[in-house]
């Protein structure tokens, strides 16, 4: 009898292990939105997203996806879609909130705003790419760690899932994209790849003095108005001296090919064209940097919403989804 029982609570031992397994898992996946940290005297904010698949038992990778200025991590989600990609590609993808700062030049907190996109807004919503033009005029984003807060972010990851620290990846949109390119140089030790659409690199990065070359995917239309491919004066390159910038971190990597992307039938007229330019040493393994130039887009995350007028900020290119386009050009890379 006693043997009976015993094998009875074993069965049922193992049981309830299964279902709190199980149910420890459905805890973890899914969407996460306005999660809070302390990092630099500050509470900084993000929303993530872990897919159905993930069960903590094999690494997955990590995508960083970085808003653009007067926008918030809720903007980048609708913009670009990476939870969509994450769920199907199995990756962890995190949408970090820079820091809020008020008319009255002080930070604030989260939760004391609004997180809709408003271009007229008063508030500064802009990460801090140590440029000395911008930090003059807005002194408070100077004293913003963000590169700080973005490793501390990946450790904050590292420690609560199973990640494979070496498939860090980092995107943006416009100021988020200046940012990313930020990080390339900044943690190129933590990052495998970067990948910006509509916001290249800034004046203010360091010259390049890296170990190691950096895997590089940009989306750029050709009619942007906001940020042009030629730079924003006293403030970032034009798209194709920021070309060449990653060409020596990649040790002058040249043209490999140039092709267009098939063109696809949409239900709403669309008249642009995606040309793609993979710059390498001829090896596929090695570092590229690939240019897909939006002909006749604009200031948009191509296959994204038309989420202001063509009128001010050009139009949304559906003849590409710039999210699986980034994550498949970089899911190779690892550090």
């Amino acid at each position: 009898m006693l043997k009976k029982w015993i094998s009875g609570f074993v069965v049922i031992a193992f049981i309830m292990s299964l279902v709190t397994s199980v149910s420890a898992a459905t805890s973890t996946n899914g969407f996460k939105a306005d999660e809070r940290m302390e990092f630099g005297g500050l509470v900084r904010s993000f929303d993530y997203y872990v897919p159905s698949s993930y069960t903590g038992d094999e690494e997955v990778p990590l995508m960083l996806s970085f808003h653009g200025s007067g926008s918030s991590s809720t903007g980048q989600q609708l913009l670009s879609s990476y939870i969509t990609v994450a769920e199907k590609e199995g990756f962890i993808v995190v949408f970090p909130d820079s820091t809020v700062i008020g008319t009255d030049g002080n930070i604030l907190a989260p939760g004391t705003y609004s997180d809709a996109y408003n271009p007229n807004t008063e508030l500064v919503r802009r990460w801090n790419i140590d440029s000395p033009a911008v930090n003059l005029a807005m002194q408070k984003l100077s004293t913003i760690d963000d590169v700080g807060f973005t490793e501390a972010l990946i450790d904050h990851f590292v420690a609560n899932f199973n990640i494979d620290e070496s498939r860090v990846y980092a995107t943006g949109m416009s100021w988020g994209g200046f940012f990313t390119n930020h990080l390339g140089v900044h943690l190129n030790d933590r990052i495998a790849g970067i990948g910006a659409v509509t916001g290249q690199m800034a004046l203010s990065t360091p010259q390049p003095m890296l170990k190691k070359g950096l895997p590089v995917v940009y989306v750029m239309g050709d009619q942007d108005p906001t940020v042009p491919p030629t730079g924003i004066p006293g403030l970032t390159y034009s798209v194709k001296d920021a070309i060449s910038y990653w060409l020596k971190v990649n040790n002058k990597a040249r043209v490999g090919s140039v092709t267009y992307l098939p063109y696809l039938e949409t239900t709403v007229p669309d008249d642009t064209n995606i040309r793609r330019e993979v710059f390498s040493k001829g090896n596929i393994h090695k570092p590229q940097v690939i240019l897909y130039t939006v002909e006749g887009g604009g200031h948009t995350w191509p296959g994204g919403p038309q989420y202001l007028p063509v009128s001010m900020i050009g139009k949304a290119s559906q003849q590409m989804n710039a999210s699986e386009v980034i994550w498949n050009d970089l899911k190779k890379y690892s550090r």
